[in-house]
């Protein structure tokens, strides 16, 4: 059985877990993962035991987080927290805007939020998915919040979007016909990483965000 990683799962989820795994020198002290699973983890990414102590909010009680409430309302006093994870969870709340308000809250001077969100990516309800986000709505949101972004890195090109794409038609058909799917998305990841253009690197699978309070 061939090793599990973030690309076979997606390619989404490959550069879900690269930004994260990228970032973990920014990751430390008190760590609320804000919609993230405490088990059951969709990518390989975990900061269990890593990188600090970690609170998980979520409101799937399957998920067996410490604490069960909206992402816009948590019952926890402010400035309690160094470090926000949010990973692919803005994309399926109604008022993301809310969502970051409250985790600014929540961290303590400096501290550091980690997002990351889809754009070009089929819809999916977890329970619900609302909306895509450019780069430049991201960059208002933390202007009219008081936050400063460090980065916004887009992850992946018209490359990496054909790429999701195919794994999902894969995925339909309910075959993985891997002799012929796994050269193909690797081809197409090789592309993406040596494409410059500005028309292709226009799509994109989503966006990797660095705020700080």
């Amino acid at each position: 059985m061939s090793k599990r990683t973030s690309l076979s799962i997606s390619a989404r989820r490959h550069f879900v877990d690269q930004f994260f795994f990228s970032k973990s020198n920014l990751i430390s002290g008190k760590i609320i993962d804000i919609g993230g699973k405490k088990k059951n983890k969709r990518g390989i990414f975990d900061i269990d035991n890593k990188y600090g102590e970690v609170t998980y909010v979520n409101i799937d009680e399957s998920t067996n987080p410490d604490i069960v409430a909206d992402a816009a309302s948590i019952p926890v006093a402010g400035e309690s927290y160094d470090t926000a994870i949010l990973g692919e969870i803005l994309e399926h709340v109604s008022d993301p805007i809310a969502v970051l308000r409250e985790t600014k809250r929540l961290l303590r001077h400096e501290g550091k939020i980690l997002v990351t969100v889809p754009f070009m990516a089929g819809i999916h309800g977890d329970p619900h998915d609302y909306g895509r986000y450019t780069e430049t709505f991201w960059q208002k949101a933390a202007e009219n919040l008081g936050l400063k972004i460090l980065e916004i890195e887009k992850q992946g090109t018209i490359f990496a979007v054909f790429a999701l794409m195919i794994q999902h038609l894969f995925l339909s058909k309910g075959v993985s016909w891997r002799p012929i799917q796994i050269p193909l998305i690797k081809f197409l990841m090789w592309l993406d990483k040596r494409t410059t253009h500005k028309l292709l690197t226009a799509w994109t699978t989503g966006y990797g965000i660095v705020f700080t309070k």
